[in-house]
């Protein structure tokens, strides 16, 4: 791990060590395309954490929450964990509303206001940033989630959207593959 995280473009360099030669080219570009990808996801990301660090900025300064920023930051940081980043930004939110001398009912919007935005991230934000930047479906990317998590926890939350992405060039390249043979044997009859 350490050798293919230093050496440059030691993921390709390692590839065509274990790649059959007929198949070498093929698999590094493979991991060209796939790499391009998961780049543009984490892109994806930190503008998705940007988004729901404005929103809940603005949400808590409407709200007159103390340290409405300090709050948004830590929203948009925890907001790279998928499903549980939101939960756990919310919890300090709530507890400074509390806290601060708002009662119960300043905490109850708090927590409503981080449902609201955790809703909109996930019914409209996500799926629009993730089919526009990587280009893979939303509803790939949520059975992608799922499917991380029922398999390997939280690693597999965060793997889930980069590992959907490679293996979408994959069966993309398979259909492209597949049309070609299939035009060049209607040409040839």
């Amino acid at each position: 791990s350490f050798y293919l995280a230093v050496e440059e473009d030691g993921v390709g360099k390692f590839l065509k060590a274990i790649s059959p030669i007929k198949h070498e080219k093929y698999v590094v570009a493979l991991w060209k395309r796939s790499q391009k990808k998961i780049g543009l996801w984490m892109q994806g990301q930190l503008v998705l954490a940007v988004i729901i660090g404005m929103l809940v900025y603005l949400g808590l300064l409407i709200i007159n929450i103390p340290h409405p920023l300090l709050l948004a930051v830590l929203a948009a940081t925890f907001e790279i964990i998928p499903l549980f980043g939101p939960i756990l930004a919310s919890v300090p939110a709530i507890l400074i509303s509390f806290v601060g001398g708002g009662g119960i009912s300043t905490a109850l919007i708090v927590a409503g206001l981080y449902i609201i935005v955790h809703q909109f991230e996930n019914q409209l934000i996500y799926p629009l940033v993730v089919k526009k930047v990587v280009g893979v479906s939303p509803i790939v990317s949520i059975v992608a989630l799922a499917a991380g998590w029922h398999l390997a926890g939280f690693v597999g939350l965060i793997l889930a959207v980069p590992i959907s992405a490679v293996i979408t060039e994959f069966f993309d390249d398979f259909e492209k593959d597949k049309i070609e043979r299939t035009e060049r044997m209607m040409n040839a009859k």
